[in-house]
């Protein structure tokens, strides 16, 4: 499995990427991440189970949460539901210069509707979702443009005012770029011995410089990051198929099974087989939800 970073179209002359689930296809999305900041709005169908590194948060019509900048993510949920459900990316080029302070954004608004301590807010960004969403399907004109954006802003400043906490201050002058490079590096390659240290000699700065720029773009070490990664898709191999435990440990960068066991256990609080047998048959709905 390959960990995606997701392309999607940017409508011209339009500060963000907007995105509008087909009802013709699954739900289920693979794990992904993106350089913007993303909100989404699940106006209907079902449980809809999201995944944020790692950790799954349930989701139910109604819901709007957002996602933080280069965070993995994935979805599932029944293929029986009628899903309808949309979003958009936020440009983080167009959203530093316009509010140079959210570069320091760590946002808030990432559980169900019903844990909200201020569901007025979210209401408000729900609505000017809808109305974002409302004004594209008319066509993105001059003047639909200049709807939009009205909208737009405002969701920003709401987002802005009742969503967020600024970051741990820190000394460090972010290269995001060099995140984003090792980050799709480590998704391709985390079946090999790499770690921090072959990373940081691969990439040509020194262990202390690539855990400074992950642990300013993501809030975690590069270790750690690469860590889940392999967890991630542990825990995929252990669902969707029959592997045997020492097998799943070599093929997703574990050492031996010893070493898989105990990661897997401090994160999950199971070990690998005693996870499998308490999950392996929900495996036909939850495979995508890593």
């Amino acid at each position: 499995m390959k960990i995606l970073h997701e392309t999607v179209q940017t409508i011209p002359h339009l500060p963000f990427k907007f995105y509008e689930h087909d009802p013709t296809m699954s739900i289920n999305v693979a794990p992904h991440w993106h350089q913007g900041i993303e909100l989404n709005y699940l106006e209907g169908g079902a449980t809809l189970k999201f995944v944020t590194d790692g950790q799954t948060t349930e989701f139910h019509p109604g819901d709007v949460w957002a996602v933080n900048r280069r965070v993995v993510h994935s979805a599932t949920g029944s293929d029986q539901a009628d899903w309808t459900e949309f979003g958009l990316i936020i440009d983080d080029d167009f959203l530093q210069t316009q509010v140079p302070s959210s570069a320091n954004w760590q946002l808030t608004l990432t559980q169900p509707a019903a844990e909200f301590e201020n569901p007025s807010a979210a209401a408000e960004i729900r609505n000017q979702l809808i109305a974002i969403h409302d004004g594209l399907a008319n066509g993105a004109t001059d003047l639909v443009r200049l709807e939009v954006l009205s909208h737009f802003y405002a969701l920003i400043a709401q987002l802005g005012r009742a969503f967020t906490v600024p970051l741990a201050a820190n000394d460090v002058n972010p290269n995001q770029n060099l995140t984003d490079t090792v980050m799709d590096y480590i998704n391709q390659a985390y079946a090999e011995p790499i770690s921090g240290t072959t990373l940081a000699e691969r990439f040509h700065v020194s262990l202390t410089t690539l855990n400074q720029q992950f642990n300013t773009n993501l809030q975690l070490s590069v270790n750690r990051y690469l860590r889940q990664v392999r967890l991630l898709n542990a825990r995929r191999l252990l669902l969707e198929t029959d592997r045997k435990i020492d097998y799943i440990a070599t093929s997703c960068g574990f050492t031996n099974r010893k070493t898989l066991n105990r990661n897997f256990k401090a994160w999950k609080g199971l070990t690998p087989t005693e996870y499998r047998q308490a999950f392996s048959k929900y495996h036909k709905i939850d495979t995508s939800c890593l």
